[in-house]
């Protein structure tokens, strides 16, 4: 009898030793479950952070090749209304051109008219007309006018002879000298009309 319990107290002991164990097992799973599924969440969420950091910087990347096309969009459309301005200040510059040469045409036609043809050029015939400092052919009468003006403005003293000589050309070159022209000594064009200017302005 005894015996029997003995071994019933064995077989009681190793259950109980089963149970706990299967217990221990089972919270041991348990716990194991629960720490893998916070690992799991942990690296979804770095996972997460990462494809968003990736989907941020393509968005940047996609903005910042959006921003140069239109920037290039623009500089094109600049570069075609220069190019239009250009062409249409060529196409001013032509008319003007064109305008010019009837003008030029239509001068020489009236000149020939009034004057008859002339064996110089109408181009030299102007670069001498506006010359400052050239010398011009004056009649003596011209040039004693000349002489007796600058006498009496009292830049010589010199003979009204109609000749250009030392003398005149000093007083010349002293007039040049107060009226702020080109010092040349002699009676070009210039140095002759403000002399004739001088001359009337007194006068009057």
């Amino acid at each position: 009898m005894s015996h029997v319990n003995h071994q019933v107290r064995l077989q009681l002991g190793a259950t109980g030793k089963g149970l706990l164990a299967a217990t221990v097992i089972g919270w041991g799973l348990f716990v194991y479950s629960v720490l893998s599924t916070g690992l799991e969440e942990h690296t979804l969420q770095g996972e997460n952070q990462q494809l968003r950091q990736q989907i941020e910087s393509v968005t940047a990347e996609r903005n910042q090749l959006a921003k140069a096309n239109d920037q290039k969009i623009v500089a094109g459309q600049d570069l075609n209304t220069m190019l239009a301005r250009i062409e249409a200040a060529t196409e001013e510059l032509q008319q003007l051109d064109s305008l010019r040469t009837s003008v030029s045409q239509a001068v020489e036609q009236t000149r020939l008219q009034f004057t008859g043809p002339s064996d110089q050029p109408l181009t030299m015939v102007e670069s001498s007309a506006v010359s400052t400092t050239s010398a011009v052919r004056l009649s003596k009468q011209e040039i004693r006018t000349a002489q007796e003006a600058l006498v009496d403005f009292g830049y010589g003293k010199l003979k009204a002879d109609g000749a250009l000589g030392p003398s005149t050309r000093k007083a010349v070159e002293a007039f040049e000298r107060a009226k702020g022209l080109p010092i040349t000594g002699k009676l070009g064009t210039a140095t002759h009309q403000a002399l004739r200017t001088h001359t009337a302005s007194v006068m009057q």
